[in-house]
């Protein structure tokens, strides 16, 4: 691919990204695009969490397994050392590094890390050898990380480090751009009464077990979600089951002092997003549905029992 070229594609993935109506939108376009117009055919976006210590999986292409909602520590292996350093890095030969950060994500779990079950496997190739992560800075502020990596070795020089930064940047600047827009549509409330689930409802039964101390959420017994994505589902469920509530807003949810989140840069547009994606990938019978601007609906297919481990 030539210089012209290149522009070119930049040009051509930033045009896309524009006619984005919503971050979801923005996240999928990107990793396609970084397939399809830079022949970048692994890749994925991570966002720094509230506390700023991890870095959570939003979007990922080119994978067997999504793995969204998978974490990684800010400074463990590429991408946490991208986001530590806010700098790029780029590895031509991972064998060793990654042979090392298995050994260290094994002694950690065997010594009162992660839960068993509440963890999420963060994707990657098998046999990756080369891999850029660049972070995605606003205003001096990191946001996360975006990443590409390859089997062959060396597959990077400072020209993808440059083109991939110019893409951290977009998408850095669509997630504040998105919280500026939510923010401001959530100042109008749902100007009609909300929906519910229709009562004496046969069908199948889906069981939903939650753990108030760290917000891990089980369906079915089946691992889903933690943290403040899984405090989110246990709220909209609620309202769901026993206010016969189906449709929210922005503003209303991140209000509520049980998500814990925190008073500057909550995060919350992309914790939703994450658990939309989420239920979509564990094919759920629970979805969400964006209604408007600042606004989405849950909609649940089967019925619900809920239990807390309280």
């Amino acid at each position: 691919m030539s210089d012209d070229d290149r522009t070119a594609a930049l040009a051509e993935l930033s045009t896309r990204l524009g006619r984005c109506p919503d971050l979801d939108t923005v996240l999928s376009t990107t990793v396609c695009g970084l397939d399809e117009l830079f022949g970048y055919p692994h890749s994925l976006v991570l966002l720094l969490d509230e506390d700023g210590q991890r870095l959570y999986t939003i979007a990922s292409h080119g994978y067997d397994v999504e793995g969204i909602g998978s974490e990684i520590r800010v400074g463990e292996g590429v991408i946490g050392m991208a986001a530590a350093r806010a700098e790029p890095m780029r590895v031509g030969n991972l064998g060793r590094m990654l042979t090392y950060a298995r050994t260290v994500r094994r002694a950690h779990e065997e010594h009162g890390g992660e839960a068993p079950g509440r963890e999420i496997p963060l994707p990657g190739l098998p046999a990756a050898e080369s891999q850029v992560a660049v972070p995605a800075m606003v205003l001096g502020q990191l946001l996360g990380v975006v990443a590409v990596e390859s089997e062959t070795r060396l597959a990077y020089d400072p020209g993808d480090e440059a083109r991939l930064t110019v893409v951290a940047g977009l998408i850095a600047a669509a997630v504040e751009l998105d919280r500026a827009l939510e923010q401001a549509a959530a100042e109008h409330p749902l100007t009609r009464p909300a929906a519910g689930p229709a009562d004496g409802a046969e069908g199948p039964i889906t069981r939903v077990r939650y753990f108030p101390q760290d917000g891990s959420t089980f369906l079915d017994g089946e691992y889903l979600i933690k943290g403040v994505a899984g405090r989110i589902l246990w709220k909209l469920l609620g309202q769901y089951q026993h206010e016969h509530r189906d449709e929210f807003t922005n503003r209303e949810v991140r209000l509520d002092p049980t998500l814990e989140l925190p008073q500057v840069r909550d995060n919350f547009e992309s914790r939703l997003i994450l658990l939309k994606r989420r239920l979509d990938e564990h094919e759920a019978p629970i979805r969400i549905e964006k209604t408007g601007r600042g606004r989405f609906r849950i909609v649940v297919d089967s019925a619900l029992v809920l239990e807390s481990a309280s």
